[in-house]
């Protein structure tokens, strides 16, 4: 009986860790999303660029970084320096 809870445990937590891993994906990729769409504006605002800067560092990962986000971040700085100017 004890074996059989620790595997339902086991069980749990691994389901867990994947829906919270598709959660993370899905809303990094909506942030992605809106950095496309303000490093394609003419205008976008300043608050706008700051908080998506905000969000892909925070779901870009902290030990695996994914390219793409920094690569965002990169040129969406690039673009609010532009927009201090």
């Amino acid at each position: 009986m004890d074996y059989v809870a620790f595997v339902l445990i086991i069980l749990i937590l691994i389901a867990l860790i994947v829906v919270l891993n598709k959660s993370q994906s899905r809303t990094r990729d909506k942030y992605k999303i809106d950095a496309y769409k303000l490093l394609e504006a003419s205008d976008p605002s300043s608050k706008e660029v700051k908080d998506t800067i905000k969000a892909l560092k925070l779901y870009g990962g902290r030990w695996l970084k994914d390219k793409e986000s920094v690569e965002l971040i990169r040129r969406l700085q690039d673009k609010f320096g532009q927009l201090l100017r």
